[in-house]
């Protein structure tokens, strides 16, 4: 199994390859839009879960760096909801498209020269690879079916701060279904 820092330089090239795809204009904008989406919520998700609060006890002098990823998470995926939910002839599509791929740019060179370097240097090879197994396994889901709408880690994660469940914020997904009930 590649570890954590192998797997979430991939799955970043996957995201870069998709979006310049969308911004040459060539295939269907709407479906690689969606393809980035199923890629990135996942993928957003699990590094708030549990790798970036391994960066911050690691090397709590990168608390800031990790805040401002997870803002930037947070615009990039308000930005693609509100985008999916248009057509790419709507105008400002393309425009919007960009801003995407920009920010996401922005995030993943910070991400990767600033935060990355740090589970490599001070998780040994083991660590590593588990950590990357567990965010194989989180990162490979799809996005929820609006009819069918599943719990999703943060509302599961706000029932284990209700329920006051230790460890929550380390806690996978489907850990914390289990830990409250909902599995």
């Amino acid at each position: 199994m590649p570890d954590i820092v192998e797997i979430i330089k991939e799955q970043h090239r996957q995201v870069e390859d998709l979006l310049a795809r969308a911004e040459e204009g060539g295939d269907d904008l709407a479906s690689l839009m969606e393809e980035v989406a199923r890629l990135l919520l996942p993928h957003s998700e699990a590094e708030e879960a549990f790798v970036y609060p391994a960066i911050r006890d690691l090397a709590a002098e990168e608390g800031d760096e990790v805040k401002d990823g997870v803002v930037e998470h947070h615009q990039v995926e308000e930005m693609l909801k509100n985008l999916l939910r248009g057509n790419p002839d709507d105008p400002g599509y393309d425009g919007t498209v960009a801003a995407i791929a920009g920010e996401l740019r922005h995030h993943v060179q910070e991400e990767e020269e600033d935060l990355l370097p740090i589970l490599a240097e001070r998780l040994d090879d083991a660590q590593r690879e588990e950590m990357g197994r567990r965010f194989a396994e989180a990162t490979t889901g799809s996005l929820p079916d609006e009819a069918d709408h599943a719990a999703t880690r943060r509302e599961l994660y706000e029932k284990a701060k209700e329920q006051d469940i230790a460890g929550r914020s380390r806690m996978s997904k489907q850990e914390l279904a289990e830990a409250v009930g909902e599995s």
